[in-house]
């Protein structure tokens, strides 16, 4: 017999109250005290049989205390639903079955901790006072047993319609009382943080995925379409995010998330970046010239969870047990991501490989069930690139199914609570269930329990506020017929095509670039056909403001059509613009991205709170062809961040055929630069292949001079300068039949090559020296392999002859 609480001298009393108590002792005191027969009711070791007996008792304590665990037999009145779940007595291959009349397999750990919780008042102080599990669990404030309230809702749509919310690995010294959420969309997540009151966010923070491919310019989703997606066929929507490349995995720590090579600050969601301490390490070559597109395997992201689990997958896809035995008549896809979960280091755990879940303790199965597709996709099952967003609370396995998420006693598979919704995803973040559905964020709350068991989620709750306090979006037909500030390169390109190219252009906003709009058009008198046109809107919440960034096609009225982006509040005021395209001094963005771009085109703009991220395409790279109808085999995803008066650059980074790269910073390859003037070779072959090194003393010309030049001493004398960086353009570099080299910045080179091979994603550096001085051509140039982290890897100095 276990430990019996409150022992006294009446033997019967605490045999019924111990929670080890047999079958075949509750049947003999049934028979002879009928004033414990409520005890016995809600003793987890009742049999079915003695239940059903008791169910013929009219005492309504004793049908209270069948109520509380569900029997619905007899005088029962509430009916509880129950999933269709199979239960199971089925044990280890080989092991005799339990003897008959014994506890059920699928009773255990939760029944025991709902008897417990009536046996009364005395035996809680006891435990208030004695701390421990049972303390923690009872004087936490939360409930997974029950239903949670609902809290908040708000309109994620701008991050993205059946995006799927993950789990945060957190760290043995994160916050849990900070409520994070990551929301995972088809190329890139976004961490956001919720405010400890009102539950909105309060700070977003977008993290790429890492090796995207740039797709071609006839698959981007024309812009028209884009907005009528909200308005498309329910029958339509898909289930989960179409996941290109990899989600990058994020530890969070006491102060930030660290995400790769970005680090993300939790007080306000300030980005910074760490080349050469990321996840890819700052040492690696980048792109390879002989990667294969959609050859490599997809990366399974590790799970802790899953690993603490003592079960095994045989190669048959049997499973097991932590004993060496295998369980019978269960088995999952070992070609599949099968995850695991626990409620604790002896079980029960609960196996599922995306198709079916399987509970079982250290002996036997307690329970299994099948798992639809779109149950699996809601939890993060299946998925190798995603940790499942499944959990275990309090021996509560919460779970989505075909109609929402619920919570199931984890020994039994019966179904506690249910939060009834069309299911997108789901997590679980300390207290809080997070629910998207249609891009709305809906947040529930575990400490404050609903009276019900079934909770039917609202779109538009608002927890009763007035709604007063937080701005509301315009709308686009606000901003379709209205008279608007305008992008400037966007209105002097579209409409006024001669002052645009004759003239300088002005650097400041003029009233000339107000311009009145009519169903999102307006239309150039200057006889070229030019116009401007909306033809996009997204929205998000910065603070109290509620931005739509609205993408504008700028026509000068021939071959080339510009997009820019302007960014507007709630009161359709222009808070900032972006124009890549336009290379204005101090006023347009064309330094935010190199390489060639005759003709950019948005993949996607995402606003979220104080970011802006573009997903922008038509870039060429080296290995392209140089002309401007010619394919471009890349694209990039182009960050800003609000400083308070404009959206300032943060990062770029390039998605080409062989991996994603960034060029590094002008100032990092001057400290190279200076490192190699100064002899300094210990700091200067961080920055340098072996090669590169090697080469610096090589002796240049015929060696007859008494002291003769070498690369050092040519390339990096005293006062070098590294000018200016850029991706490699497009170039034919073949028997130095390439040609003049031109840069965007306006200045050339007679030609371009390299002893070892240039890559796709690589870089050029222009060089001066105080012997070639500064003009409009560059005699030195550096390259540098593309990297993910955007750091140093100078792998050849060229020169110029002649």
């Amino acid at each position: 017999m276990g430990k019996s609480f409150g022992p006294g001298k009446d033997p019967d009393l605490d045999i019924v109250r111990s929670a080890d108590a047999s079958a075949s002792e509750l049947q003999r005191i049934a028979a002879t005290r009928p004033d414990l027969l409520a005890d016995i009711a809600a003793h987890p070791n009742a049999y079915p049989d003695l239940l059903d007996w008791l169910a013929g008792n009219p005492d309504p304590a004793v049908q209270e205390a069948l109520a509380r665990r569900g029997w619905t037999s007899g005088w029962q009145q509430k009916p509880v639903h129950h999933p269709a779940y199979h239960h199971g007595s089925a044990g280890l291959a080989g092991a005799s079955p339990s003897p008959q009349g014994s506890t059920s397999p699928q009773k255990g750990s939760h029944d025991k901790r709902k008897w417990l919780l009536g046996i009364g008042a005395g035996l809680v102080l006891v435990l208030a006072v004695t701390g421990g599990f049972f303390g923690a669990r009872f004087l936490s404030g939360s409930d997974f047993d029950r239903a949670p309230s609902q809290k908040a809702a708000f309109d994620l749509a701008d991050v993205g319609r059946n995006a799927q919310l993950a789990q945060l690995q957190a760290d043995d010294d994160a916050d849990a009382d900070q409520q994070l959420v990551r929301v995972v969309g088809p190329r890139q997540s976004v961490i956001m943080a919720l405010h400890e009151e009102t539950l909105q966010p309060a700070w977003m923070a977008p993290v790429p995925h890492a090796d995207v491919k740039a797709p071609e310019a006839d698959d981007a989703i024309d812009d028209g379409e884009r907005a009528d997606d909200d308005s498309a066929d329910d029958g339509a929507k898909s289930t989960g995010p179409k996941l290109e490349g990899t989600p990058v995995d994020c530890q969070w720590s006491a102060d930030s998330v660290t995400c790769g090579d970005r680090s993300i600050r939790l007080k306000d969601g300030a980005v910074t970046f760490s080349p050469g301490d990321g996840a890819n390490g700052s040492k690696s070559d980048g792109p390879s010239a002989d990667s294969e597109d959609g050859d490599t395997d997809v990366a399974e992201v590790k799970d802790p969870a899953t690993e603490a689990v003592p079960i095994t997958v045989n190669d048959d896809g049997s499973l097991k047990a932590p004993s060496g035995g295998t369980y019978s008549d269960v088995s999952v896809d070992a070609e599949a991501t099968v995850r695991m979960v626990g409620a604790g280091d002896d079980g029960p755990w609960v196996v599922s490989d995306g198709q079916a879940v399987i509970a079982v303790d250290a002996d036997s199965v307690l329970w299994k069930s099948e798992l639809n597709e779109k149950a699996a996709t809601a939890s993060g099952l299946g998925e190798p690139r995603l940790r499942p967003n499944w959990t275990i609370k309090d021996d509560v396995l919460v779970i989505a199914d075909d109609a929402g998420v619920h919570g199931l006693a984890v020994d039994s598979g019966q179904e506690l609570w249910r939060v009834e919704v069309e299911l997108d995803s789901f997590t679980v973040s300390g207290d809080h269930l997070l629910v998207m559905s249609d891009g709305v964020l809906e947040v529930f709350d575990f400490t404050d329990s609903s009276d019900v068991d079934t909770v039917k989620a609202d779109p538009g709750y608002n927890g009763g506020s007035d709604g007063g306090a937080v701005a509301q979006f315009p709308g686009a037909d606000a901003f379709k017929n209205a008279k608007l500030s305008t992008p400037p390169g966007c209105v002097e390109f579209g409409l006024a095509y001669d002052d645009y190219y004759l003239g300088d252009g002005p650097l400041d906003p003029k009233p000339e670039h107000e311009v009145e709009f009519t169903d999102g058009e307006a239309s150039g008198d200057d006889g070229h056909y030019s116009g401007i046109t909306m033809e996009g809107f997204t929205t998000s919440r910065m603070g109290d403001k509620a931005l739509t960034a609205v993408e504008f096609s700028c026509n000068g009225g021939g071959t080339y059509i510009y997009p820019s982006i302007g960014i507007y509040d709630e009161d359709l005021k222009l808070l900032d613009s972006v124009e890549l395209w336009d290379d204005v001094e101090d006023r347009g963005n064309a330094a935010d991205i190199s390489g060639y771009v005759p003709k950019p085109y948005f993949n996607s703009v995402s606003p979220m709170g104080q970011y802006l991220g573009i997903d922008v395409g038509g870039i060429g790279v080296y290995g392209d062809e140089g002309c401007t109808a010619c394919g471009k085999s890349a694209s990039a995803d182009i960050l800003y961040r609000w400083d308070g008066k404009s959206f300032a650059h943060q990062d770029t980074v390039y998605h080409v055929p062989s991996g994603d790269v960034r060029t590094p910073e002008l100032e990092q390859v001057q400290k190279f630069a200076e490192a190699v003037a100064a002899g300094d070779d210990t700091e200067a072959e961080r920055s340098a292949t072996p090669e590169m090194m090697s080469s610096l003393d090589d002796i240049l010309g015929d060696g007859q001079m008494s002291n003769p030049p070498t690369v050092r001493s040519e390339h990096f004398p005293k006062g070098v300068k590294v000018d200016y960086c850029e991706l490699i353009q497009p170039y034919d570099d073949a028997d130095y039949g390439g040609g003049e080299y031109f840069f965007a910045n306006g200045k050339s080179m007679s030609y371009l090559s390299s002893q070892d091979e240039i890559r796709p994603g690589d870089t050029v550096c222009g060089v001066t020296t105080p012997q070639t001085g500064s003009g409009d051509q560059y005699y030195f140039y550096l390259l540098l392999r593309g990297t993910p982290d955007g750091s140093v890897k100078v792998y050849e100095a060229g020169r110029q002859f002649g």
